[in-house]
This record gives structure tokens, C-alpha cells and sequence, in this order.
């Protein structure tokens, strides 16, 4: 368990440092240009995630194709608009507005799956949209195309959490991973079309940095599952915002005010807190009745966790 602990911490660190790559390369490419370099590589490597019995037909063969469609669709969203975020808003602000995606997750539940959320979730998901009001302070600062860009990912990312528990334990674990990067890699090399342009040899070190901080810290959260349950290391994911503060810091000379800590403070807190009432009631359910192993995402290389 343990040993499965430190991995997990350990792949939500690379995480962290994949998208502080994203953010280092600016508005010099294009999001989608970023996202599509980024993924190729990995959807090319991601055979070494298969087991014994898959295939790599795998990747297109759906046991439940409309499900697996919405799925992959919404979080091959999620990347580009995350990409996006990490461009253009400081780094722990980016961070502290996609981890709104527990919060979002729990109220698409209450609609969707029919989810009975008890007031204490209630008063936390509440708290989590007041921290990103303090943090985003409409009518104070100015609003950016980024700020839209995260929530846009956090919701995208959500919708994707919810239509994984639907499709429960239907697929496989390589088919889950690899058609997010398939599909990732595709839509974002359709979108890049417009605005694309030959990156300089500064920039293909980015990008084949970005892309493999993706593999990497994917293996090693993978690797961690093998010691220790999926749904108990995706607390780890929440050490990236103190990443973001340090990074931020250090390499971008970003220093949230008192507010903005404030308010990431709380939108943290509130996704913990659901998480562990997740477990709980994980836990008072049937083996039969649980929940797919999903740990909630919160960066632009984390959504294609099991």
C-alpha cells in the first residue's frame, strides 16, 4: 500500500511538471498543435499498457460503443481546453479551477445517475464554487479566455468521470487508457489545421518533454495501482497544487494574493472532502455495486487514469 502511495505521488509530480512544460511554451503554438504532439507519442507507446488477451483492436472494439463514445469524446475535450488554461492563467489559478471537477462530477450524479447527495457533499460542492469565485473575482479582475477554458475542462472532465461509472467494469483497462489518447490525438490534429506551424528545435524539446511526462507519469500511476487500489490514490492527485504554488513561484514569478490562496484553499479542501465521502460510501456498498476505479483528473496530461 505504501509503496503504491509514493508512486502515486510521484506520477501526480511528473503531472504537475508536464504541465508546467505546457505552460512554458506559451501562445507560441497552437493549443490544439500542443495537444496533438503531446498525445501521439503516447497513443504510439500506450501497447505497453495491454495484458495478457488485449489487442490492439481493442482500441476501436467497445462493449458498450455509445457510452465508450461520449466518454472518450468529452475527455479528448478536456486536454486542449486544459492546454489552453495553463497558457494563458497563472499556474495554481489554472490548477485550483479544474479541481472543480469532483464538485461538477457530484452534481451531474444528482442528474444523471439519480444520486441521493446528502448535505454534506451539498455544503461542500458550495464551497467549491464560492472558493472559485474568490479566486476568479468576476467584476474585480479581468476574465480570460483560460478561466473559460478551465471550467470548460473541468466540466468536460466530469461529464467524463460520470460516463465512466456508467459504463462500469465493461471495459478494458487498455481500452480505457488507449482510445483517450486516440482520440485525443485525433481531434486535436483536426483542430490544429488552421493554426499550424512547424515548431523550432526549442519547441520540439517542449513538446517531446509535455509528451513524456504524459507516458511517464501515467505508467507510474498504473504501476501504483498494482500495490495499492486506484480509488485510494486519487487524494495523491490534490499534492499538485502545492507544485503549481512552488513552479509558479520559482519558474514564472506567479505569486497568488491572499484571496486567490484563499480561495484555492477552500475549492481543495471541498474536493477532498468529497473524495473521502466517495470512499465511505464506496465502502457501503456491495462489491457488486461499486463504483469503476476512476481517479478524478485535474491537469492537461491526467484524464486518461482507469
Amino acid at each position: 500500500m505504501v509503496k503504491g502511495i509514493i508512486l502515486a505521488f510521484l506520477a501526480f509530480a511528473v503531472f504537475a511538471w508536464g504541465d508546467a512544460v505546457v505552460k512554458a511554451i506559451g501562445h507560441d503554438l497552437d493549443p490544439f498543435e500542443v495537444t496533438f504532439f503531446g498525445y501521439l507519442i503516447p497513443l504510439i507507446l500506450s501497447p505497453v499498457f495491454m495484458k495478457a488477451g488485449d489487442s490492439v483492436l481493442d482500441l476501436v472494439r467497445w462493449n458498450r460503443p455509445w457510452l465508450m463514445g461520449f466518454r472518450v469524446l468529452l475527455i479528448a475535450a478536456t486536454t486542449p481546453l486544459s492546454v489552453i488554461a495553463f497558457q494563458s492563467l497563472p499556474f495554481a489559478e489554472a490548477f485550483a479551477l479544474l479541481f472543480l471537477m469532483p464538485s461538477l462530477a457530484t452534481v451531474l450524479s444528482i442528474f444523471i445517475l439519480k444520486e441521493h447527495v446528502r448535505w454534506r457533499r451539498g455544503i461542500a460542492v458550495c464551497a467549491a464554487f464560492v472558493g472559485v469565485l474568490i479566486i476568479v473575482r468576476p467584476g474585480f479582475k479581468e476574465l480570460l479566455p483560460g478561466h473559460f477554458a478551465a471550467l470548460a475542462a473541468a466540466l468536460c472532465a466530469a461529464g467524463g468521470v460520470i460516463a465512466g461509472r456508467m459504463i462500469g467494469h465493461t471495459e478494458k483497462r487498455f481500452t480505457l487508457i488507449g482510445t483517450v489518447f486516440l482520440a485525443t490525438t485525433i481531434l486535436a490534429g483536426v483542430l490544429m489545421i488552421p493554426g499550424f506551424t512547424w515548431p523550432k528545435a526549442d519547441q520540439w524539446t517542449l513538446l517531446l518533454a509535455f509528451a513524456a511526462t504524459a507516458f511517464v507519469a501515467q505508467a507510474l500511476f498504473i504501476v501504483a495501482t498494482l500495490y495499492a487500489p486506484a480509488d485510494r490514490l486519487g487524494a495523491a492527485q490534490y499534492s499538485q497544487i502545492l507544485w503549481a504554488l512552488a513552479i509558479g513561484a520559482l519558474f514564472f514569478d506567479e505569486w497568488p494574493d491572499a484571496l486567490a490562496l484563499f480561495g484555492i484553499l477552500i475549492v481543495v479542501a471541498a474536493g477532498l472532502f468529497i473524495f473521502a465521502r466517495e470512499q465511505t460510501l464506496k465502502r457501503g456498498r456491495s462489491e457488486a455495486e461499486a463504483l469503476p476505479e476512476t481517479a478524478p483528473p485535474a491537469s492537461a496530461a491526467t484524464f486518461t487514469q482507469p
